[in-house]
Formats: C-alpha cells, sequence, structure tokens
C-alpha cells in the first residue's frame, strides 16, 4: 500500500491503511455519516410534500400512464389530440409509476413515488461519490467528496429533485468503473440501464466507455460490452429509430447554475488528472464522456458533474492536506464542515431547512391546485375537450390526477412537424388562464355570455369560449382592455427575480406573501389580455389563428412574470424592451382596430421582447437567459 501522500489517482484498492496509521479511521467515518444523515433527514422530511422542478410534471403524468397501462409507448398527454411517440427514457418513469399504482394509484400516489425515487436517487449520487474517493484515495477522501456534493446547493438539488438525467451521471460512472476492471457484463448492464434513463444515454454511456476504452487499449471488452449492450437496448433502440423524425431544434434552456467551492476544487483537481490520462483512466471518462452535453444543454452538463467533480476534488483535498504534519485532524474538519455550512455559495442546507420550516418558496408546481383543477375537469365534463393551459408544467401537473389531453406540452424537443391543435377552433377547447374567478374582466365577459367559467383553484379559472361573440363588440373590449393593461404592465411590471437586493422577501411568511400578491397583479394584467384575445379569435374564425398564437404569448408571459417556476425566465434588459414595447402597443391601441397591421406587429414586438418565437409552443426559459444574475448587471 503506498503511503497516504503519494496517492495514485487511478489506484483501484481501498487506501485505510494510510488512513488508520494518522488515526483518522473513526472520525472520518463519523464525519462522513454525521453528513451524510442530516442533509438525509431534512430532505426526507418533506416527502409527503417535496420538492420538484417544472420537469417533474411531465414525467410524473406519464408514470401514471406506466402505472395504469404497463406500456406507453405513445404519449397521449401532451401534444393532444393526436399525442406523439413517447420517446423519453421509460426506466424512471415505469418505476415511479409501478410504485404509484403498488402504493394505491391515486395521483398523490405517484407524487410519493415520485419523491421515494427522488430521494433514491440523491442517496445514490452521495453513495456513489463516497464509494469512489474511498476507493481511490481514502476514507478522508470519502468524506470531502460526500461533504462538497450534498453541501452544494445546485449540484446537490440536481439530484435531490429527481430527474432522470441525473440516473446517466451516476450509472456512466459505474460503467466505467465495472468497464476498467475487466467486469464487462456489469460495465454493459450499467451503460444499459443509463441508456434506458434517459435518450441522452445513447450518446453519453457509449462516450464513457469509449473514453476509457482508448486510454487503456481494452479494444475486445469494448466489442463486449457495446455487443451487450446493443443487445439490451435493442427494443429502445428501434422505438427511436421509427420516430427519430420526431425530433425538432426546439428545446427549453436551464439556467447556469455554480456551486463555487464544489466547482473550483474540482476543476483544479481535474486540471491534474488530465495530465496523466492515461494513468487516471476512470475519472477521464466519467469526466470527458458527458461533454456531449454541450452539443445540447451545457447548464445541465455543469450542473450534474459535480457528482464526478466531487470525487475528483475530494482525493486531491485528502493528498494535499495530508502532508501537513500538524493539527491534520482540525483541519480535515474545517475543510469538510465549510464545505457543508459555507460552500463559498448557497449551502444546500438553505432550500432544505427553509423548505422543511414552511417557506415553500418557489414552488415549481402547485400540485395542490393542479389536482382542484383536475377536479373542475371532471365535474364539468371537460375530460374530452382539449386543454389549454397558460404555463408549460400546468397541464401535465392537472394529468397526473385527471386523464386529460393538452395542447402543445412539456419536453418540447419532441412534436409533431404539424400540430393538430391548431386547426381546432378555440370554441372547442377548454382554457385555464391566469385569472381567479372574481375578476371584473372576466365577470363581465361572462354576463355578455362570452365566456362560461366552470370553475377555479387560486388565481386560475377553468373556462370554455362561446363561438359566437358579436365581432364589434368583442373589438371594443380587445382594444379597451389594451389600452389600460398593456399600458399599466409598461409603467409598473417589476421582474419575477431573487437577488441579494430582494432576499428579504422571501425571509418570513408574511414577506413572500407580499411578494407573491405584487408578482399576482402583474400577472392578472397580462392574462386580461389574454383573455380578451381569445373571445376576439373565436368571433373571428378568418384570423383566429394568428390571433389564438398572440393570445398564449401573453398566457406564457402571465406565467412569467409570476410563478415559482419562472423565477429569472425574464432578463431585466428582456424586461426593460418588454415594458417599452407594452407602452408603445398601448398607445397603438388608442387609434387601430384590432387586426390593423401595426397594432397586431406591435403585440408580436411585445411578444419578442420576453419570448423566444422560433416555435410555435412558446414555452421555457428564453435561451439568452441562462446567466440572469450577469444580465441583471448589465448596462441598460
Amino acid at each position: 500500500m503506498q503511503p497516504a501522500g503519494r496517492l495514485r489517482w487511478n489506484s483501484g484498492e481501498p487506501n485505510l491503511a494510510a488512513a488508520r496509521e494518522h488515526g483518522f479511521s473513526h472520525a472520518a467515518a463519523i464525519a462522513a455519516g454525521a453528513i451524510f444523515l442530516l442533509h438525509f433527514a431534512l430532505i426526507a422530511a418533506s416527502i409527503f410534500d417535496y420538492r420538484v422542478t417544472i420537469d417533474s410534471a411531465y414525467h410524473i403524468s406519464i408514470a401514471r400512464q406506466w402505472g395504469e397501462h404497463w406500456l406507453v409507448p405513445w404519449d397521449t398527454i401532451n401534444f393532444g389530440p393526436a399525442g406523439r411517440p413517447n420517446l423519453q427514457g421509460p426506466l424512471f418513469q415505469a418505476m415511479v409509476g409501478w410504485l404509484g399504482r403498488m402504493i394505491g394509484g391515486t395521483g398523490r400516489d405517484y407524487l410519493l413515488a415520485n419523491a421515494v425515487a427522488a430521494v433514491a436517487q440523491w442517496m445514490a449520487a452521495i453513495a456513489t461519490a463516497g464509494f469512489f474517493a474511498l476507493q481511490l484515495g481514502g476514507q478522508w477522501a470519502a468524506v470531502f467528496a460526500i461533504a462538497l456534493l450534498s453541501g452544494a446547493a445546485f449540484s446537490s438539488s440536481s439530484f435531490a429533485l429527481g430527474i432522470p438525467s441525473g440516473w446517466l451521471f451516476i450509472l456512466s460512472g459505474w460503467a466505467a468503473w465495472f468497464f476498467l476492471r475487466g467486469r464487462t457484463a456489469c460495465a454493459a448492464i450499467a451503460a444499459s440501464a443509463a441508456i434506458y434513463m434517459h435518450v441522452a444515454g445513447f450518446a453519453m454511456a457509449p462516450a464513457v466507455l469509449l473514453i476509457a476504452a482508448v486510454l487503456t487499449r481494452r479494444w475486445t471488452e469494448l466489442f463486449r460490452a457495446g455487443l451487450i449492450t446493443a443487445v439490451l437496448t435493442a427494443p429502445y433502440a428501434i422505438h427511436l429509430a421509427r420516430y427519430l423524425g420526431w425530433f425538432g431544434g426546439d428545446q427549453e434552456h436551464a439556467a447556469l447554475l455554480f456551486d463555487p467551492m464544489l466547482d473550483l476544487a474540482g476543476i483544479a483537481a481535474s486540471a491534474m488528472i488530465l495530465r496523466r490520462p492515461r494513468q487516471n483512466a476512470f475519472f477521464v471518462a466519467w469526466m470527458l464522456g458527458p461533454l456531449v452535453w454541450l452539443m445540447h444543454d451545457p447548464c445541465r452538463l455543469i450542473l450534474q458533474s459535480g457528482l464526478a467533480l466531487s470525487v475528483a476534488a475530494g482525493v486531491m483535498l485528502e493528498r494535499a492536506l495530508t502532508r501537513i504534519g500538524r493539527r491534520r485532524a482540525l483541519l480535515f474538519g474545517a475543510v469538510a464542515g465549510a464545505a457543508t455550512v459555507f460552500p463559498l455559495g448557497i449551502p444546500a442546507l438553505a432550500p432544505e431547512l427553509s423548505w422543511d420550516l414552511g417557506l415553500r418558496y418557489p414552488r415549481a408546481i402547485d400540485w395542490t391546485q393542479a389536482q382542484a383543477l383536475g377536479a373542475e375537469i371532471a365535474q364539468s365534463g371537460l375530460q374530452s375537450r382539449l386543454i389549454a393551459d397558460y404555463e408549460p408544467a400546468l397541464c401535465p401537473a392537472i394529468a397526473v390526477f385527471t386523464p386529460i389531453s393538452c395542447e402543445k406540452g412539456h419536453w418540447i424537443e419532441v412534436a409533431p412537424r404539424e400540430d393538430r391543435s391548431d386547426e381546432i377552433a378555440p370554441a372547442q377547447k377548454a382554457f385555464i388562464v391566469p385569472l381567479p374567478a372574481d375578476d371584473p374582466v372576466l365577470l363581465q365577459m361572462q354576463s355578455r355570455g362570452w365566456v362560461q367559467a366552470h370553475g377555479s383553484a387560486g388565481a386560475n379559472t377553468l373556462i370554455t369560449i362561446a363561438p359566437a361573440a358579436p365581432p364589434h363588440a368583442a373589438a371594443l373590449m380587445l382594444i379597451a382592455v389594451l389600452r389600460r393593461e398593456a399600458e399599466w404592465l409598461g409603467r409598473n411590471a417589476i421582474n419575477n427575480t431573487i437577488r441579494f437586493d430582494n432576499l428579504d422577501s422571501l425571509l418570513t411568511s408574511r414577506s413572500i406573501q407580499r411578494r407573491e400578491r405584487a408578482l399576482r397583479a402583474q400577472r392578472v394584467r397580462s392574462g386580461r389580455i389574454q383573455l380578451a384575445l381569445l373571445v376576439y379569435a373565436a368571433a373571428n374564425p378568418a384570423q383566429a389563428r394568428r390571433l389564438y398564437k398572440i393570445a398564449r404569448g401573453f398566457g406564457v408571459i402571465a406565467g412569467f412574470l409570476s410563478d415559482g417556476f419562472a423565477i429569472d425566465y425574464i432578463s431585466e434588459i428582456r424586461l426593460a424592451g418588454l415594458k417599452r414595447s407594452l407602452i408603445a402597443l398601448a398607445a397603438i391601441a388608442h387609434t387601430a382596430s384590432p387586426l390593423d397591421p401595426k397594432l397586431i406587429a406591435a403585440m408580436d414586438d411585445s411578444l419578442a421582447q420576453a419570448l423566444d418565437l422560433s416555435n410555435d409552443t412558446l414555452c421555457g426559459r428564453p435561451a439568452g437567459n441562462a446567466f440572469p444574475w450577469i444580465l441583471h448587471s448589465a448596462p441598460q
């Protein structure tokens, strides 16, 4: 066994002897266990009201289909009425679906199943980091890896939220580990599981194995592992190849988030590793294989590569700190404590504690509201209608509780080239608009018989639109709404963002309520514009499609300006442009008719300021807002 100060990065044997020589064996075990149990207790405490991401509505709604039908080759929820092929990796969704069905099969049971799967993924990520660091470094390397990963708010949450790509980063590491130790069948199984977890596994898992083979010249093992993987994943590969043409160029964009201590230590360790790639084949394969994400979602690469970086950083820190002769135990504990409590950025303890204490903001998906809206749809007999919502996760969230088909949908990478929903008249759909049931504009339209409200939940109302609103009267209503609401938004809209200068609005339940009231006020203003456009589109069949697209855009803006899922979706620069465009729109509305090309162009310009209009789905973070805190400080 090598001395602790001369660790080899590619060592495949545990380095426990060196740790015991310095008397740190028990201390390291206690530290690792304490750090793990602290975070686990906080995460598991919220399992019945678990933190989720906006993607969770899509995954859980499809998971319910797996639980009820056992095999789901077609997605009947998104992009109704025809739907689309289900091309996302099936394993995660199937596991959640089957577990939810075993628990009881209600919507809440599927939410619980997803929470259990998310906690299991977080545990697997932490255990993976600890195991690899222990094997390649020693006990304190494992402590550092566990502390760095579990203490980093963004990287840790990316696994704790339970999205399928997290399993891809975990399993690809195990595939490389098994491959380099001659366990070809296990490597192939791990690679196959990664592919079945996420469609990107078809690129990432083979890349990891290929890099490992190139560095170690294990061509025979690569052939065997590739052959086994190809056989095991053939059903999914055939299904994917059959519908490959459904993939488009549209995508949703994540925020670019950093965990300074983890990232800086990981980058330093990576630089050392890459100096000797052949001697460090495992690390190089595990870290370079995921670079295929650069072609599609570099933000997710940065976020979830924290798993591999934590291991590399843990080994580097142990090797560096063991060279210090005096008070080594104190220094080790201080580094592990800093990674847990103050990792040079937001500690994971902050969102974990605040959520458990009841400060559950931002909430990406309001499941209680989705369940109530689903009940209203069922009670009103509108399940057979296409449901059009104003934000991308709401309709799939409702589908967790009530079987419905949604207009457009989530995970926009897969969509029909010609969407049949565009051919359906607004009067034949049911809408969820971002307005409370007692909104005066909504009540006025109800009194005229132009709109029928079927129930509401919170600040959302389920409506249908009458096809016979008098065009002239609907035009007057639209112009009046545009003048008033566009001008108000142009002068008063604030950004839906979290920054250092407004952190005080998130410290107490009362301050959060004040913040939500302010954001809801501007949400309603944009929702009124959407409603007026919907009614006018129904009254003008010849122009319905064009007007309807603009109406959906203002619905999306309502969510961007107010909802928890859309924090930082609109940068300060975009917001300033949106407000200028809305003021100009209000001025034009004073002299123009609804079909005046100048007015249509002004509405299109307002949408273009806040949304990416390269596709017709109009949902998701605009591509230019991946780094919001830099954009906030940019000159305007």
